[in-house]
């Protein structure tokens, strides 16, 4: 029986579609990481794929459909399907650091 999380058809291919929750993506690095739903191993998501569906961000928690396939480093996100922002968690902002020598510095 095919795993209902991934499309993919007997035989493998190039490539299968995965239903997951982003668990960090990072805008001004340009990635992050899919957490899968059925519990395999993180898949990375590169901004490109992003671009692609015509998005800037994948904010934390959010629900992602996604093709996803064989990266020059492993399983990675090849094409977002569809993008739920609505579970994201909100993004805290960056506590802004006064000017002057840090601790680890004095």
């Amino acid at each position: 029986m095919n795993d209902p999380q991934y499309a993919g058809g007997p035989g493998g291919g190039d490539s299968s579609e995965l239903h997951g929750t982003v668990k960090w993506f990072n805008p001004e690095k340009g990635f992050g990481f899919v957490s899968p739903a059925d519990g395999s191993p993180d898949v990375f998501l590169h901004i490109s794929a992003l671009k692609q569906a015509g998005l800037q961000d994948a904010p934390e928690g959010s629900s992602i459909h996604c093709e996803v396939g064989q990266g020059r480093k492993g399983i990675q996100v090849l094409r977002v399907i569809n993008l739920d922002t609505s579970s994201a968690t909100p993004r805290a902002p960056r506590p802004r650091r006064p000017f002057g020598p840090r601790d680890h510095d004095r």
